[in-house]
């Protein structure tokens, strides 16, 4: 049975451990349509922490599984912590492991697709949070007719933003976080939703010195900033430079971070380096861990082992021979 809800201010906190038909009725409505799951569900494990127009879940299927979904209420982010999903959406179907992240649901898309003992993060997002998000990114824009061209991030250093981003904005949330917060929470990650997965509203990413309105200690800061990190990961990027390329100076830059994200721009350029490392041991696309490691900016193996440990709680050693073990 569902546990009883808890509410500490903002926001509702819940969670469920159920099966069968139980849990399956129980995704439906935390969701908010139906998946139509077509075998019997293992047991399942729901976590969901809900700020509004923002939701965050964690959630465990034991079961491998279909579904074929409706249209969600809220556009959804699926980031994979385990396990295997594949989403097939206007006839393209993408395979998604740990590690990997897809669009799922949401602008009136149904899907399908299967699962094999998923565990996963799910991030959603209001239709209101989306539109104002369109508005900033062009505000010409006829704001309901956004097209995505793509549920998958648009790069590894788009993906490896997005979890990052999520990582922080989930961390630093309070329980009794006010309406701003959660207003600026929701923008902030409204933002790079729409730079992640490519779309007809952000052609392009935004370059240095485009927007007058990114040269201060507001969330368009921090959305500028990651923006940078996120095509120059592996390079030499100290605070001053990153601050010198958003038009702030380095303490701005700085308090932008802590302000909106909980981190300081270097823990979270390490952060996103540490999920393309990760990636790299993942697919194969790096033989060694030293490469992985020098390749994403880490030249001190100790730290990069160390650093890679605290964020994933395994060795890399351990991820890349989970590659490369027939």
């Amino acid at each position: 049975m569902p546990q009883s809800r808890s509410r500490r201010g903002s926001p509702d906190s819940f969670g469920f451990e159920g099966s069968g038909d139980e849990a399956r009725a129980w995704l439906d409505t935390v969701y908010g349509t139906e998946l139509r799951v077509s075998s019997g569900l293992g047991v399942v494990k729901h976590d969901r922490i809900d700020h509004g127009d923002v939701v965050f879940d964690h959630v465990r299927i034991d079961a491998s599984y279909s579904f074929d979904s409706d249209p969600m209420p809220m556009l959804v982010v699926v980031d994979v912590l385990s396990g295997m999903y594949e989403f097939a959406h206007d006839g393209v179907t993408d395979r998604i492991t740990d590690g990997g992240s897809a669009l799922v649901a949401g602008w009136d898309m149904p899907f399908s697709g299967s699962a094999d003992h998923p565990v996963q993060r799910t991030t959603s997002l209001s239709w209101d949070v989306m539109l104002a998000a369109v508005e900033d990114a062009d505000p010409q824009h006829p704001r309901r007719h956004i097209i995505f061209t793509s549920y998958v991030p648009r790069s590894p250093a788009a993906g490896a933003r997005w979890r990052a981003t999520v990582d922080q904005v989930g961390a630093m949330l309070p329980g009794d976080a006010t309406p701003a917060q959660e207003h600026a929470a929701a923008r902030l990650l409204g933002h790079t939703l729409l730079h992640t997965f490519a779309n007809n509203v952000v052609v392009r990413p935004s370059l240095p010195g485009e927007h007058a309105d990114d040269v201060d200690d507001s969330p368009s800061t921090v959305q500028r900033a990651s923006r940078i990190i996120e095509d120059h990961a592996s390079e030499d990027l100290t605070l001053g430079e990153l601050a010198r390329e958003c038009n702030v100076t380095p303490r701005a830059l700085q308090y932008a971070f802590r302000t909106h994200l909980g981190c300081t721009p270097q823990d979270y350029l390490r952060r996103v380096r540490l999920d393309l490392a990760r990636q790299a041991l993942r697919d194969g696309s790096a033989e060694t861990v030293t490469d992985a490691a020098i390749r994403n900016g880490f030249f001190n193996p100790g730290r990069f082992a160390a650093y890679y440990r605290d964020q994933y709680d395994e060795n890399p050693g351990d991820t890349l021979s989970r590659t490369t073990t027939p």
